[in-house]
């Protein structure tokens, strides 16, 4: 070491002692008249001695805080803590239901809150706190085969009971495997529109999605050759999830799966999120114009469930069920279905999902202008407290009404928008102007931009089943014959 440096100084790039802090979380550990003998002043030539006698006058002003003297009550102290410690709890849980919001908030405040309503899962808690206790229904719709079992619903009595049976029967003939040699696309269509029985459901969507040949010779080799496509396309391009360029969608995507449904056993599942990655990363790689986009994993699940429910026992609740129970051949027939009609699906609204999604930005100018037509106080209601259809609506497009809706629901309609050629790029935005009258008068009531927009978050549809699906479908089929002049194929049913 250099001559210049005395050897009890300090070294250029050495750890320089701290000075002492004082304050209420640094009381002195020493009288300052014992630090004044430890530490004696080292102050600079040319630098008065004025400011460090000031703070030398202030330390002495203070001092008395630090006596040995004062006597504090312990059981005081401990009240004193408790109650703190409570407020700091309870203002904890208000902000985790809600974040403050002010009654006129900036403009740019208001948009990072409708950004966050547009990607929450769950519905938000409603004005009165109220928990409901209704039962849930199953999670998977099991529409009556009124044609082979015996119901007691009053919508299998009489003639409509009557052409539902007929339905099904010809739907039963079609799909079978000792049915009809090739079905018929546009009987199929009208015979799916009002939706279809759960035990002919999988191979109905799997037709519908354009998957699997109408004729029946030809089925089992194309869905065995798509299947095995799939497979490859994973050992071709999975292990690529980690590599620079693929990492950041891969990280996307693991983060966005345990979030879903997380009140539903059946995807809490380790095997069945591993699925999922599977099949979400395979389809980003494979369309890099949009690559994944949040929103795109909820797309799954219908199909996912729809094409489990196959092999399911009948007495096994789909929501609850252990996938880990089926053998490793049926696990991949099914994620590899999924894949191929989830893509089909995609495939219909990928400007949905591509820059800037143009697709969802014309869709909620569509969903505005209709409104204005056909439902014209509520159109005036929503603009006079500033909500705009983008702040609402936006997540009605990029999730196609499935987190508006449970998922029971979503399966039946679904039923419907695969009967539609274009259910999901052009139907769907008439069931979202169907379906924001069915609560018009409910938001008209709602006198200020937060309550419209806490109720349009939240609508009352956890008991959505087969009748309020089929009511909606009809009012939007209403509408596009009006404004469309498109003939829906099965109105006639």
């Amino acid at each position: 070491m250099s001559s210049k440096w005395s050897s009890g100084g300090a070294t250029p790039g050495g750890v320089q002692p701290r000075p002492a802090v004082y304050g209420a979380q640094y009381p002195p550990l020493h009288s300052a008249a014992d630090a004044a003998v430890a530490s004696p002043s080292r102050s600079a030539p040319g630098i008065k001695n004025k400011p460090a006698s000031k703070l030398q006058d202030y330390e002495n002003s203070v001092s008395d805080a630090w006596t040995t003297s004062v006597q504090l009550d312990d059981e005081q102290v401990m009240s004193s803590a408790q109650r703190v410690l409570a407020q700091h709890a309870a203002a904890s849980r208000e902000e985790e239901i809600m974040p403050p919001v002010g009654v006129t908030p900036a403009k740019n405040s208001r948009i990072q809150a409708m950004q966050r309503l547009a990607i929450q899962k769950g519905p938000l808690p409603s004005k009165g706190g109220a928990v409901d206790t209704t039962p849930t229904p199953s999670l998977y719709p099991r529409l009556v085969d009124t044609s082979t079992e015996e119901t007691t619903r009053s919508s299998a009595k009489g003639a409509g009971g009557d052409r539902d049976a007929a339905r099904f029967e010809r739907l039963r003939r079609a799909l079978s495997v000792n049915g009809e040699s090739e079905v018929d696309m546009g009987r199929l269509r009208e015979d799916c529109w009002l939706g279809i029985a759960h035990r002919m459901r999988p191979a109905a969507w799997r037709i519908l999605s354009g998957y699997m040949p109408t004729k029946k010779e030809r089925r089992e080799t194309t869905l065995k050759m798509k299947r095995d496509e799939y497979w490859h396309y994973v050992e071709q391009y999975f292990h690529t999830r980690f590599q620079d360029g693929h990492s950041d969608t891969f990280r996307q995507i693991s983060i966005d799966i345990p979030r879903m449904s997380p009140l539903i056993q059946l995807f809490q599942q380790k095997l069945v999120q591993e699925i999922f990655e599977r099949i979400l990363y395979i389809w980003a790689i494979r369309h890099p114009a949009s690559g994944y986009v949040q929103g795109i994993n909820d797309l799954v699940t219908p199909f996912f469930v729809v094409f489990l429910s196959e092999f399911v026992p009948a007495h096994a609740e789909v929501g609850s069920f252990d996938v880990s129970q089926l053998d490793m051949e049926t696990q991949q027939l099914v994620e590899a279905d999924s894949f191929w009609c989830v893509s089909a699906l995609l495939d219909a609204v990928l400007d949905n999902y591509t820059f800037a999604q143009p697709g969802i930005q014309r869709k909620v100018l569509h969903l505005s202008h209709l409104m204005s037509r056909v439902d014209p106080a509520l159109f005036n209601h929503l603009k006079a407290h500033q909500v705009e259809y983008l702040q609402f609506a936006f997540r009605w497009m990029n999730n196609i009404l499935m987190r508006e809706m449970p998922l029971r629901a979503t399966i039946r309609l679904w039923d419907t928008y695969l009967s539609e050629v274009n259910g999901f790029a052009q139907f769907h935005g008439y069931v979202c102007a169907a379906f924001l009258r069915t609560f018009s008068r409910q938001i008209q009531t709602e006198k200020d931009f937060q309550g419209i927009m806490i109720l349009l978050q939240n609508l009352p549809t956890s008991t959505w089943g087969d009748q309020q699906i089929c009511e909606l479908t009809a009012d939007a089929f209403s509408l596009m014959q009006v404004f469309d002049g498109t003939k829906v194929n099965g109105s006639s049913s």
